[in-house]
Order: structure tokens, then C-alpha cells, then sequence
């Protein structure tokens, strides 16, 4: 964390505990901190919304959007939202949403599952080699 902030006005660092700028015959105030879009979708839109993104998007109502799992109790399903663009994406069980990384996209996704089938179809060359031999 920053130790001090600076006046926006008079350009005083001033330290992060005060409020008030101590600049000569400056009057301004510490400016609030920026809220990242991500958190501003968190903080403005409720569970029940991400409940009915998912229901549109996915049709799995309370259920993970990814895997389909139901939640174990309430609440229990955690909101997944797209980091860059900050929209609700739907719900995601615990699992599933520490497996999608922050700024993870579709074209990353299909890179992944093309390296994968890449490994899949090597190791089933090699097993199928040395079933022939």
C-alpha cells in the first residue's frame, strides 16, 4: 500500500493517513480510489442477477454454468464475470471458477484444448506403436 498520496491540485505529497491536502493555501481533498470494473460488477449487481444470467445464457438456474453441478447449500455457486469487459458471465462452483484464469478469453481457451488434443493423440500414437511392436 502507498504511503502517501498526491495533491491533484498543488501536486503535495501529502501522507495516507490525512485527508485534507497540507499544501500552502491548498484546500483539497484526498481523491477517492478507482473502483476496477470487475469489482464494480460485483459490488452493483446482486446474486439473483447473476442467477438470471445464467439462466438465460446457460439454462442452469442455480446450478454451475460450466460443469452443471448443483450447489451444495445456498449461495454456495460463486458469480463469474468477465474481468476485461466487467460483464456477468453466470455461476460457477468453486472449482470451476479457480480453474478459468482472470483474463482468459475464448481464444485462449481453444489453445488449450488444442494443446491437450495434441498430447492426447501423441501418447495414443505411442501406446498404439507399442501395442504393434
Amino acid at each position: 500500500m502507498r504511503r502517501y498520496w498526491t495533491c491533484p491540485k498543488c501536486h503535495t505529497r501529502n501522507e495516507r493517513t490525512w485527508v485534507k491536502c497540507r499544501g500552502a493555501e491548498c484546500v483539497s481533498r484526498r481523491p477517492k480510489a478507482k473502483v476496477p470494473k470487475h469489482a464494480i460488477v460485483l459490488r452493483d449487481n446482486s446474486y439473483q442477477h447473476f442467477r438470471d444470467v445464467n439462466e438465460e445464457i446457460h439454462g442452469a438456474g442455480d446450478n454451475c454454468g460450466v460443469c452443471g453441478r448443483e450447489p451444495k447449500d445456498e449461495r454456495n455457486n460463486q458469480r463469474e464475470h468477465d474481468h476485461t469487459t466487467g460483464l456477468p458471465r453466470g455461476l460457477a462452483c468453486w472449482r470451476c471458477n479457480r480453474l478459468m484464469p482472470k483474463q482468459f478469453g475464448l481464444t485462449e481457451a481453444r489453445a488449450i484444448v488444442a494443446y491437450l488434443e495434441r498430447v492426447e493423440a501423441h501418447y495414443l500414437r505411442e501406446a498404439e506403436q507399442d501395442a504393434a511392436d
